[in-house]
């Protein structure tokens, strides 16, 4: 332990020790953690970062169905063309799953789904909820 060590003039970067030297000439022996098959893959998160529930994650179906969300990415690639900006900087992909999910009624419910702030409930919050409830009505 202790072969390597943060560089503050570096801007941070690993620099080796004195203590890498046997490590290097083949003195010193590292032990290293095998990792099983299989343990990468992470969990996915069922709260967000502000405590809310998080949409689920891609490929688990659209319970908001998938003409709701068509209707959103369509409107996303609009927002998109007409700021020109890239489509996710308006929604990513995961906020569109949730709007879908949760069918928001209010912008205090819009305002609940992660990926959706102040400034985005200021410019699209209208928008959103009004699409989310012609959906509704077609529904």
């Amino acid at each position: 332990m202790g072969h390597l060590a943060p560089d503050s003039e570096a801007f941070g970067a690993l620099k080796l020790t004195d203590s890498a030297r046997g490590v290097l000439k083949g003195e010193t022996e590292v032990m290293l953690r095998e990792e099983a098959a299989g343990s990468r893959i992470r969990a996915s998160r069922t709260r967000s970062r502000r405590g809310d529930i998080a949409p689920r994650p891609a490929g688990e179906g659209e319970p908001g169905g998938p003409a709701l969300v068509g209707a959103l990415r369509a409107w996303r690639s609009q927002m998109a063309r007409q700021r020109g900006v890239p489509a996710y900087v308006v929604l990513h992909d995961t906020t569109i799953d949730g709007i879908a999910t949760s069918r928001p009624r209010t912008l205090e419910q819009l305002r609940g789904i992660p990926g959706i702030g102040d400034k985005k409930l200021e410019h699209y919050g209208d928008e959103l909820i009004a699409l989310v409830n012609a959906r509704r009505a077609e529904a």
